[in-house]
């Protein structure tokens, strides 16, 4: 049984080809973070060793071994973690390069690519954050697609496939995981999970669809309060004067230094703020992703000005690029927090409140 929901086409169209013994070399799984990418190819490597007669069955030895992370030929390679707060310049390039997937981790699974398998029918081998490869690694990969050993089917990972080398998209079959219609989301959050309806209506919208994330949500109570110290984090931005706001840029280097995923996380809750002022400026407050912000997101878009909030969407979508590129992370910390518009208010010049720029930990 597929675990992975709202994905029907794509189940169906790899059901066929596993009937069909047409199973391709590679797959390339793209979709926006907590969507349920893994879920999915799990489901996948699953359905290719299962022993029973419904694939995947979920119950016979292979799936109930690869469900539990203990199957000899499902091999998951992720990205590596950063290095503590205190770090060095040299330090420094340590953790730029281990934001990265380098070569020596590709080797691994090159080397596990040249064996058959051991317990199952096929291997799988898994590469989370794909797009995160270095060239070097990337071209080690590509190799190996190109001449692809009997037996071995690779699942690439991706959130931005503009990130990847077009040879090694191109040779991969693409899936799509799309995040879920709100409506849907919310049915089966209720139907098959237990949530409330107010809940469920709640996490449906603000997950944006992605379904990793919202079953996150109601299982871990700390996702929904990191959500809303970022939610809450942008608000108080918008009203301080400008001398705190460099103390945020401060906090924001300092953690990007040991967690950057967090922190980019944390722009992205920043950007969706954004969207949302532009739509309650456009009078489409119904639409808007924060819902449980609604007053806040009212007050905001009523005194800025629509140029204002598409700058601000700009620079923030500019400074993700900017991390990307290595640029120096204080550098652009400090150029986002001096753009973003400030509104004026008297009792608004205020620090952020404490935990609000919290160190925050969300499932895949």
């Amino acid at each position: 049984m597929w675990r992975t929901v709202g994905q029907e086409s794509s189940v169906e169209m790899l059901s066929r080809s596993m009937s069909e013994g047409s199973v391709h070399h590679a797959y390339l799984f793209v979709g926006p973070e907590h969507v349920g990418k893994r879920t999915f190819a799990i489901d996948l490597a699953c359905a290719l060793n299962c022993q029973g007669e419904q694939r995947p069955c979920g119950e016979c030895t292979a799936c109930r071994r690869i469900l539990g992370g203990t199957h000899a030929d499902i091999l998951v390679m992720a990205l590596a973690g950063g290095v503590g707060p205190q770090a060095s310049e040299g330090e420094e390039e340590e953790r730029t390069s281990r934001t990265r997937i380098l070569t020596e981790q590709i080797e691994d699974l090159q080397h596990a690519a040249n064996l058959p398998p051991f317990e199952g029918k096929c291997k799988v081998l898994l590469v989370e954050n794909a797009d995160l490869m270095t060239e070097e690694a990337a071209n080690r990969i590509l190799k190996m697609l190109e001449e692809p050993p009997p037996h071995i089917v690779w699942m690439l990972l991706a959130e931005n496939e503009n990130r990847l080398l077009e040879t090694v998209a191109s040779r991969c079959q693409r899936i799509d995981v799309r995040p879920m219609p709100p409506h849907e989301l919310e049915s089966y959050l209720v139907g098959t999970h237990g949530a409330t309806t107010e809940k469920a209506a709640l996490v449906a919208r603000v997950s944006q669809g992605r379904t990793g994330w919202a079953i996150s949500a109601l299982t871990d109570e700390s996702v929904l309060a990191d959500r809303s110290a970022r939610i809450e984090s942008i608000i108080q931005l918008i009203y301080m004067s400008y001398s705190p706001r460099f103390d945020v840029a401060r906090e924001l280097d300092a953690r990007y230094r040991r967690d950057p995923r967090g922190v980019l996380e944390t722009l992205d809750a920043w950007t969706t703020w954004w969207r949302d002022l532009l739509v309650a400026k456009s009078g489409c407050v119904d639409s808007v992703v924060n819902v449980d912000y609604v007053n806040d997101l009212n007050e905001q878009a009523g005194s800025l000005g629509l140029q204002q909030i598409r700058e601000s969407i700009g620079k923030l979508n500019e400074a993700r690029e900017n991390l990307d590129l290595n640029v120096i992370t204080r550098l652009v910390f400090d150029s986002l927090v001096y753009t973003i518009p400030r509104i004026g208010k008297a009792a608004g010049d205020k620090s952020v409140p404490s935990g609000v720029l919290q160190d925050e930990n969300v499932t895949q």
